[in-house]
């Protein structure tokens, strides 16, 4: 195996980890930062191994978290009156 291989494949079993451990902690206390996280690593292992299907679905995942973590919040924010 060549570093590079070796480099792609820990990516690729981060991603994974990455992706477990966003959906098991208490309350899934920002999972959608995670999930960026995830699909960006997700992406680049998909990408690596030419597998299209999988890094354009992982591209839409992380627009689709960064909105998500985006309008949460925003609605955190309390309205100062």
């Amino acid at each position: 195996m060549t570093d590079s291989t070796v480099i792609i494949e820990v990516i690729g079993w981060f991603s994974t980890l990455t992706f477990l451990y966003s959906i098991v902690i208490p309350r899934r206390v920002r999972l959608h930062e995670w999930g960026m996280v995830t699909s960006v690593m997700t992406g680049m292992y998909g990408y690596a191994h030419g597998a299209t299907a999988i890094w354009v679905k992982w591209i839409i995942a992380f627009f689709f978290h960064l909105y998500m973590w985006q309008k949460i919040r925003k609605g955190s924010k309390a309205p100062e009156t």
